[in-house]
């Protein structure tokens, strides 16, 4: 396949369920809290609904995913049962014995006996029933009775519905009343969106190994455009792209081979020859079929026209809009401030706001994010290309990518490249240039946005990336050693572990340095606090505070 070509580790786009592949989307965001919510505990029916392919399943195994431990999932994939099947289907999903022979009465009695001991053992149990559109009358009824079976805590079972726009259609009949009204909360999956599909594509190939762009974005747009936004469809359509990418030698998917992949996944043809014809055959319909009951509509509309034009008894006052919006000073003030708010880019302040966003979108490749770090700090390369972590070796300098919270950033005083993730959790990344309590300096792309901390507090995955040096043996490293910033990175580490400063800081005698450390290294066993202190001691590089 394509995945050597485009330097990837796996096949991004191939729909097995791999829990790392899940992209979280605002309405699935929304879905998987309002459904974990009910869930959590007994006594919920719950309805999941959407179109086919716009990622029911995904958001289910991840709803599963985030619900309590405690929880017996019992999932029924068929929706083509009986009251009776659903019953013993429930029973023996949770090991107890059902039989054929047994009546409805009978394992209703079992199935009591067994919600009692779970609630006892504290455990909940949750029926998913997938593709619910298709379920019959009876059996909607049935999981209403089985609802209601009650305990001395209340109810004693949860149902989850997942199914497609008719599901919701079914239990609004007349006969289903008394369900609807049981229903606790309604999760409906739209379609992604134009940003989200770029989002969704983005990730995908980021959890598959891509550093770079791939799909162009007219390609990403012709994306969005031919399969309405539903994950299952751009799955098939982006595979099927990287495949015509591949066997043309191309590094890059345009909108031409996505285009060409969504004729070849969807049977399509194209959207201009169909438009021509189903044009010219409408346009014959009217003249033969139309034409008459069109001359005679817009006889009528004429005569009611000037009939009312006679007999109306006051003149129409020809007076715009505008005029009436121009008429008072306090109105076009007012009128001209909501137009500056609404529209992007007619004052300062929302073109800054519609240019930062458009920058936070494309920032989500980290290889970016790492060249701009590296120039800051003094490097580029010579033919102009993008600056990687392994081209520092030859300057006794390595990328250092460290899991820890701000307070962590603010302590090395490096410039670095923050992970962060928008609220649809959508990951991107920016430099880190200026940090200070209330506001600090990030670039974005090739752009430098002064922003409130609060804003990188909300977003900062825990994770930065920041240059340091290649360490060595101490003993190596010890001429590089400046006393002072030894002491100073020692006074850090001393206050953050709670150490005693004076019986750790070094003179200016080498012994005295070695002790230091020596002492250090026998309180301290963190492998990157060590690393901290020498880097710190030598500091090449730039730094966030002067």
């Amino acid at each position: 396949m394509y995945e050597k070509f485009f330097s990837l580790d796996e096949l991004p786009f191939d729909g097995l369920p791999d829990n790392r592949f899940y992209y979280v989307g605002n309405y699935q965001h929304q879905a998987l809290d309002i459904l974990t919510t009910n869930l959590s505990r007994n006594g919920s029916i719950c309805v999941l609904s959407g179109p086919s392919g716009s990622g029911k399943t995904t958001t289910v195994r991840m709803l599963i995913r985030s619900l309590p431990k405690r929880m017996r999932i019992i999932a029924i994939d068929d929706p083509r049962l009986d009251p009776h099947m659903l019953l013993a289907t429930i029973l023996r999903a949770s090991g107890v014995v059902a039989t054929s022979f047994e009546s409805i009465a009978e394992l209703t009695l079992k199935l009591r006996k067994l919600l009692e001991h779970s609630i006892e053992s504290g455990i909940i149990t949750t029926v998913i029933c997938d593709e619910a559109q298709g379920l019959s009358d009876e059996v909607i009824e049935q999981i209403r009775l089985v609802f209601n079976i009650e305990g001395e805590l209340g109810k004693m079972i949860n149902f989850l519905l997942v199914g497609q726009e008719d599901l919701i259609e079914n239990i609004q009949k007349p006969m289903h009343k008394m369900f609807w009204g049981r229903v606790k909360a309604f999760a409906y999956l739209k379609a992604f969106k134009r940003d989200e599909v770029h989002a969704y594509v983005t990730y995908r190939l980021q959890v598959a190994g891509c550093h770079d762009p791939i799909f162009t974005n007219r390609a990403m747009n012709a994306l969005y455009r031919g399969t309405g936004g539903l994950p299952r469809i751009i799955n098939s359509v982006a595979d099927r792209a990287l495949c015509i990418a591949f066997e043309a030698q191309k590094k890059h998917v345009s909108a031409f081979m996505v285009k060409k992949a969504i004729e070849i996944v969807r049977h399509e043809r194209s959207v201009f020859v169909v438009g021509i014809k189903t044009f010219a055959k409408e346009f014959i319909k009217t003249l033969f079929a139309r034409v008459p009951v069109l001359l005679s509509g817009v006889a009528l509309s004429f005569a009611v026209f000037a009939l009312t034009y006679k007999y109306l008894p006051s003149r129409i006052n020809d007076l715009s809009l505008q005029s009436l919006i121009r008429s008072e000073e306090m109105v076009v003030e007012q009128y001209n401030r909501a137009m500056n708010e609404m529209l992007p880019g007619r004052n300062y302040k929302s073109k800054a706001l519609a240019l930062f966003n458009h920058s936070i979108n494309n920032s989500v490749f980290i290889s970016d994010s790492i060249d701009t770090l590296i120039k800051l700090n003094g490097y580029s390369r010579s033919d102009s290309l993008k600056t990687i972590c392994s081209d520092l070796d030859s300057v006794s300098l390595k990328c250092n990518t460290v899991s820890g919270d701000l307070d962590l950033v603010k302590m090395v005083n490096r410039v670095a490249v923050l992970k962060m993730r928008k609220d649809d959790l959508t990951p991107f990344y920016v430099v880190l240039n200026r940090f200070s309590k209330d506001e600090s300096e990030i670039i974005v792309g090739d752009k430098l946005f002064r922003v409130k901390t609060d804003f990188i507090r909300h977003c900062y995955d825990g994770q930065f990336t920041y240059i340091g040096i290649k360490m060595k043996s101490f003993d190596r490293m010890l001429p590089k050693i400046n006393i002072d910033l030894y002491n100073m990175a020692m006074q850090k580490l001393s206050d953050k572990l709670d150490l005693q400063f004076d019986k750790l800081k070094a003179t200016e005698a080498k012994y005295s340095l070695s002790n230091s450390y020596s002492n250090f290294k026998s309180l301290v066993d963190d492998d990157f606090l060590r690393y901290y202190l020498i880097d710190s001691a030598v500091w090449q590089g730039a730094n966030l505070e002067e």
